[in-house]
This record gives structure tokens, sequence and C-alpha cells, in this order.
């Protein structure tokens, strides 16, 4: 076999044993690799005679490639693994008891480790704003042993701006962005209409997060990287319609690349175009083990997704945005994966179980799913146009078009004054149909869903009473056309139904959160009336493109590009 071919099918076999643990619980309990490894009995035990090399030692702009070396390894073993880790301890060494690595990958899969006891690798590096470190370990996750560690590798700009990615706000003469540094002295952001002299600029506002802010561990503990400074800021005064051109930094650290976008006309005679899907997570172009085998198809869904930009107006990413759960580490690889994508277009988000649910902190399902994070991360990297501070719930204008956002993991029942029913139901009537002739109202867990989890309380079906209980009716009596979820990792779509009957002039739902993660095969064995098509063996992204008369609504597969279903309303 070629060395491509060996990394494909031993990391397919890494992952049976996650697919099979997944699969047992419905593909809502999403396993990291390092869920497994065993930091309380990790220990130092340096080989002097283990040399680990990482070349080149200074790196340029995140994204470059490092490789790794190693030789001296005595009886080499199929548990012999790299580790990659920012910051050094101590300025260059690793504790490996005390912070999990970035990623990593095992020795085993270098052809030349088991005969020789030396290998590479080749790794593509984040700039995380410190530096990096490799360490080779031993005796796999379970006696977890640091036998040696490289040298150090360094960005030469540990301030470069990245992470740039667009929002919306209630202004469509307005454009919010948000990226990410060190540090800085006097953060902005410049722009202009493409080909015109008149520079605008605007400083920024700034925040963080630390530990503190979080809930429990890994977040607060072996997972935590400092995220640096989250810095947005709203360019106003922009004309619908028109193409910019920006970049944003600092004076002092440097400046990003030029980036484009297009403000979105609004109106209800404009043909607007809505890309949308959830559950994605992250992967990266290099050999290391991520949560799923070589080629991952979040990789597959960016990559296409990537294709379309000229004509689309909006991403629209419904939860498990990141899949983190409390390794900090991979969100900046999430923001290096879409950063081509909403450097571009608003990308525009609801908040899954992945980033909000944690014992005691007011999540309405009270899960460890967010590893820690209990919304932190989230609510500081996408500051979206929120009714409230506290709960991601919000509505806006897109072209022919609004949408609205409710969290699925806060209180959503009547019950209390403070629900977020409450300003679900004022958002709905504040819709102005002659204004958005089309109401797309988008949620993290499905209202509908074939699936055959009846836990309690948090099982899909236990989760899909309680939202039509609550929630449907007023859908129904906003006369909703779409309604979008994610959470169980397929994609399926409904006829116009209610009150689990399918209902002339009533919402139809589909299930969108086959971006990325390990499908959801668990449906029943007779498919509920109310479903019209149902997918659980593919991956890929819906396509919503609306204009005065007509919607249109299309699954797009990853594996071909091809839509393999669709659906058209006409007003």
């Amino acid at each position: 076999l070629g060395r491509s071919a060996w990394v494909r099918s031993t990391m397919a076999a890494l992952f049976l044993l996650l697919a099979i643990l997944a699969q047992t619980s419905y593909c809502h309990k999403y396993y990291s690799p390092f869920d497994f490894l065993r930091f309380d009995r990790a220990k130092v035990e340096l080989d002097a005679t283990i040399k680990l090399v990482a070349s080149p030692n200074t790196l340029e702009h995140s994204g470059d490639w490092v490789t790794v070396s190693w030789s001296g390894v005595s009886s080499p073993s199929a548990e012999d693994w790299i580790g990659v880790y920012t910051p050094p301890t101590n300025g260059n060494t690793v504790d490996p008891q005390k912070q999990a690595p970035v990623k990593f990958q095992y020795c085993r899969l270098s052809l030349t480790h088991f005969k020789t006891g030396s290998g590479s690798f080749k790794f593509h590096m984040v700039n995380m704003r410190a530096p990096y470190i490799f360490g080779l370990l031993r005796n796999g996750f379970k006696d977890p042993s640091l036998a040696a560690t490289s040298n150090t590798v360094e960005f030469t700009n540990p301030n470069e701006p990245l992470q740039g990615h667009l929002a919306l706000t209630q202004d469509p003469t307005e454009m919010m962005l948000i990226w990410v540094t060190k540090d800085a002295v006097k953060p902005q952001v410049r722009w202009s209409p493409l080909l015109s002299p008149d520079i605008r600029k605007k400083d920024a506002n700034t925040t963080t997060y630390s530990a503190e802010d979080m809930c429990g561990p890994p977040a607060t503990t072996v997972g935590y990287i400092d995220p640096g400074l989250l810095h947005y800021v709203v360019m106003n005064g922009l004309t619908p319609g028109m193409k910019y051109l920006y970049s944003f930094g600092d004076d002092k650290y440097g400046w990003s690349k030029q980036y484009t976008f297009t403000v979105p006309l609004p109106g209800p005679d404009v043909t607007t175009k809505i890309v949308a899907y959830g559950d994605m997570g992250e992967a990266q172009p290099d050999d290391t083990v991520q949560p799923l085998p070589a080629q991952p198809p979040s990789l597959n869904t960016t990559s296409l997704v990537q294709k379309e930009l000229n004509d689309t107006d909006i991403v629209l990413h419904i939860g498990d945005i990141s899949y983190a759960r409390g390794y900090a580490g991979v969100w900046d690889e999430f923001f290096d994966l879409i950063q081509p994508i909403a450097t571009r277009v608003p990308y525009m988000v609801s908040i899954g179980n992945h980033e909000r649910d944690y014992p005691n902190s007011h999540s309405f399902y009270s899960g460890y799913d967010s590893g820690g994070e209990c919304g932190v991360p989230y609510m500081k990297r996408f500051p979206m146009p929120r009714a409230r501070s506290s709960v991601d719930c919000y509505g806006f204008d897109i072209g022919s078009a609004h949408i609205i956002v409710m969290s699925t993991e806060d209180d959503f029942t009547s019950g209390t004054v403070t629900s977020q029913y409450y300003y679900i139901q004022e958002l709905l009537l504040k819709v102005n149909r002659k204004k958005t002739p089309w109401l797309i109202f988008v949620g993290h867990r499905p209202m509908y869903v074939d699936s055959t989890n009846n836990d309690i309380p948090a099982g899909d079906q236990t989760v899909a009473k309680t939202l039509r209980e609550y929630v449907e009716p007023l859908l129904m009596k906003s006369k909703v056309d779409l309604a979008l979820w994610g959470h169980h990792h397929s994609y399926q779509r409904t006829c116009p139904v209610y009150k689990e009957k399918c209902t002339p002039g009533a919402p139809i739902h589909a299930v969108i959160g086959m971006a990325g993660q390990g499908l959801s095969k668990n449906i029943e064995s007779v498919t509920p009336d109310w479903i019209e098509y149902i997918d659980v063996e593919h991956y890929g992204y819906s396509r919503i493109t609306t204009n005065a008369s007509t919607l249109v609504f299309e699954y797009v597969r990853d594996d071909d590009g091809k839509v393999h279903d669709s659906l058209v309303l006409q007003k």
C-alpha cells in the first residue's frame, strides 16, 4: 500500500470504536480521542536516545507546515504517538498531566517506525498565538509516558490577525466583523467600496474569556488555551448590493490580508440564497488524528460551499459548531477551516448542546456535552444580534426572507416569565410579511425527527415532543414556511406537518445535521407518515433560494455535489 492508502485504512480502524460508541449513544454522544487520554496516569520518563526535531522552527503565517522527525526509539510500539502542544510548559517542555495536545498521531502510521524506530510526519500549523512544542509519548493513552520533546516552533508574528468572520446586524447598511489577536494597541477595520480610494476605518471593541468564566473540565483544566483578544466592530454606512474591500488588524502588530464582501440586498422582490447546515465540526488537512477518518466530511462540505459563495448571501450553521467540548485548540482550527467562507459572507449560527450543556450552568438540559464550556466561547466568539445577551435567540431579515433563531438549550417552555418562549413569541409577532414574504425558523434539536432515541429527558423524541407542545403552535399561528434543525446527523424532510399529521399550510421541517460529524443511523424500521425524504448514509448541506413568490429548498450531497432532494413553495 502507498502511504496515503495506509493512513486512510489505519485511521478508519482507529475510529471504529468511536463509531460504535457513537452509534450506541444515538450519535449525539460525541467522543473526542482525548476523552480516553489518562492525564492522571501520565508521567515524564525522558529517554536521551530519542531525538525529536521539528523543522522549520520559525513559521511566517498560520497554515504553514512543519515536518516532525524522530529517531532512536527502542522497541518501537504501536502505542507510540506524537502530540502537538501549545504553549510549552516552563518555556520548553510538556506537562502531560496538565495539558492536552491540540492534536496527535500514532507513530505507527510512519512506514519506517517499526523497522528503524524512526519516522516523520507533516503537520499543518494554525497560529494559536504561542509557540508549539512536540512530544513523543509511549504506552498509548492508558499510561502515557513522555519520552522526548522537540525544539519549539514559533510564528514570526504571534499577533497575526486571524479568525475573521462576518455577521449581520439588524441594519441592512451594516456588517459586523470579528477577529482574534494575541495583543492589541488600537485594533481597527479598514474598508472601502471596491476600486474606490474612499477608505474608512473604525476602532474595534475587545473582549475575551478565561478558564474561570467557564464551568468545568476539560474546558477549565487540561483543555484550556488562552483564546487571545476577540475584537468586534460594526462597519456602518454601507450600500446594499455594493462590494467592499476590507482588512483588519493593528498598526503596531500588523494587518490581515484584504478580503471582500457584498452587502446583501433587502426587500421582498430580491432573490436571496442561503447555505445552511448543522453539526459540522472541523478537520485539518494533515494526517493527524481527528474525530473522523481521513478526508473527513467537514473538509468536503466547506470545499463545496466555497464554490457557491459568488451568489450566496449568508451561511447558516445550526448548532454543534466546532465540537471543541472543552479542548480550546479545536476552536482555533475550526475558524481556520471556515475563514475562507466567513470572511466572504455573514456566518450566522445557533447554539447546540455541544456548545451549551453542562450541569448547574442554567442550561435546559444538564448533560456534559459542552465539556465544561457552558456556552462561554460560543457566545463570545459569535456576537449575533440577540434579543437578550444571555440567550441565543434572535431574528433578522435577509433579502426576501426573515429568519428566527431559537436556543433549544435554554428554557423554551411557557412556565416562567423569563422563558425564551416569550422572546420567540415576540419575534414572530414582529415579522413583516410584506417586507419579507418568507419566514424560516431555526433551532438545533429537532421538532420532527425519525429517531429511535426516546431517552428522558434529552432524547430526540422527548425533546421533539416538548418542542411540539410549546413552540409548534407559535409556528403554525405565524405561518412559518420552513423550520430547520440539526442534532440528528442525517438529512430528513417532512410534509407540511402539524401535530404529527400532514396538514396543508403547515410548516415544512428539515433536519440538516449531516455536514461533518458521524452520521446518525438510529431511525425507525417504519418511517413516520410525515417524513417525505430521509438519508442517513451521506453527508452534505442545504441550499435555500427565495424571491417574492418562490422558495426553493435543496439538499446537496458531499460525495457528488449534486441535488438529491428538493421542494418548491409558492406564494
